[in-house]
């Protein structure tokens, strides 16, 4: 008996396996199959249920032999959805409280958004990598170590999901957030944010950013530099062009000036309250698991989800339009994780409110290049006629709202010509759509 659970042992460690499948690579009967199972215990983790179940082998070379599961309510109450338990070759199993088992190859997709990212992903891998043992860059995390750095810290990550028992403990035990003093608090935890030490939610993206807590409710605070240059006047406008775009969208935003920052203060749709939580599932996230063409404009990803019913059907047109929106008026950068759905209910799925939705075109350059131009508009055919002269007025819109702001330095009065000139040049080519 311990040579066939040795040899079976062997077997699952290149992957899950049916009683067929493990009959078939090592001649055993199928009574003996079922009594090296047994023998083997807890290494094994079944999948499924009936004459489909397969068998995994735990991996116990990861660092963790479970990770529990948390889901937060909107209400701020805690319940244990299960636990991820890590498999051989390099899967995991999410067993979850019902009894019901899960494989996946790598991360679940559904933990995609929590991985560490952007700017605040680089600033808690600056804090915490060294002592955990990962490389310095979260991008070049794998899988495990996602779930290990989850486990160690990540109890305020995006979404309404905690990874172990230490988040469980620490949101538990977390004091009810205090408000903020923005003239005096927003500059101190920019300085903290810059030096690596940003607390707070890993949300995604590229721009200085911090979280906090204000009389609105939980915020995601984008930033400028403190510097007197050409690169920062252009940030601290584009943050003013951003909530100027957010506003068009229906977005309530607010912008503060302090000393010589700008500060963008955006609503968080994952929280609710002092400590509700919404789960909350990046585009990007959704293609990775049921598409599969990361670079299709949102719209045709949406209508494909749509149809297989993991997004409301409502979601088709509010993604044209922003899709549409964006391009008039200069966004360059709307890729898939700038789109996202929240998950109140499961699904299908809710489109979140918009953001990061403004003119990146004129965005800086690496090498400290400012660019005062835009490339012609792009009119995708997954956004019909109709969408297209609906987001061409919300463009007029944003438009004569720039163009009679004060806030904006005089080096973006280019900007504004540009966004003009594309503007028409967009107009003629929507005229000809049906």
């Amino acid at each position: 008996m311990p040579r066939h659970s040795d040899s079976i042992r062997l077997l699952l460690g290149q992957g899950p396996m049916t009683s067929r499948q493990i009959i078939e690579k090592t001649g055993i009967s199928q009574p003996t199959v079922s009594r090296s199972l047994a023998a083997l215990g807890d290494e094994v983790v079944r999948i499924g249920s009936g004459s489909s179940i397969r068998y995994a082998l735990r991996d116990t070379s990861r660092g963790f032999a479970s990770a529990p599961i948390f889901r937060v309510s909107d209400e701020g109450l805690i319940r244990e959805l299960g636990a991820l338990v890590p498999v051989r070759p390099d899967g995991f199993v999410m067993v979850q409280a019902d009894g019901v088992t899960l494989h996946s190859d790598g991360l679940p997709w559904w933990l995609f958004d929590m991985r560490p990212q952007g700017y605040l992903g680089r600033a808690y891998a600056s804090t915490y990598a060294a002592d955990l043992g990962l490389p310095a860059n979260p991008e070049h995390w794998g899988d495990t170590e996602v779930i290990r750095a989850l486990l160690a810290h990540d109890h305020d990550a995006i979404g309404n999901l905690l990874i172990g028992g230490l988040a469980r403990d620490r949101f538990i035990g977390m004091p009810t957030p205090f408000l903020v003093d923005r003239a005096v608090d927003y500059p101190a935890l920019a300085r903290v944010a810059g030096a690596g030490e940003a607390p707070g939610s890993s949300a995604g993206g590229e721009q200085p950013k911090f979280c906090a807590h204000t009389e609105r409710g939980h915020v995601l605070v984008k930033f400028s530099a403190p510097d007197d240059n050409p690169v920062s006047e252009r940030w601290r406008d584009l943050l003013l062009a951003e909530h100027l775009a957010l506003s068009v969208l229906g977005v309530e935003t607010e912008v503060f000036d302090f000393g010589g920052q700008r500060f963008l203060e955006v609503p968080r749709f994952d929280r609710v309250g002092e400590l509700g939580r919404v789960g909350v599932l990046s585009l990007r996230a959704l293609d990775a698991e049921f598409v599969g063409d990361v670079s299709a404009p949102w719209p045709s990803l949406v209508s494909r989800l749509a149809a297989a019913g993991h997004v409301h059907a409502d979601a088709i047109a509010g993604s044209a339009l922003r899709w549409a929106f964006g391009t008039l008026i200069g966004n360059t950068d709307m890729h898939a994780g700038n789109l996202s759905f929240v998950s109140p209910h499961g699904r299908p799925y809710q489109l979140a409110p918009a953001y990061d939705i403004l003119p990146m075109g004129f965005a800086p350059r690496s090498s400290g290049a400012i660019v005062d131009t835009l490339p012609p508009a792009s009119l995708s055919a997954s956004v019909d006629g109709e969408t297209w002269r609906e987001a061409l007025h919300l463009a007029e819109i944003f438009f004569a709202m720039v163009s009679d702001c004060d806030g904006l330095s005089g080096s973006f009065s280019p900007c504004i010509e540009a966004i003009r000139r594309h503007i028409d040049e967009a107009t003629s080519r929507i005229a000809r759509l049906g």
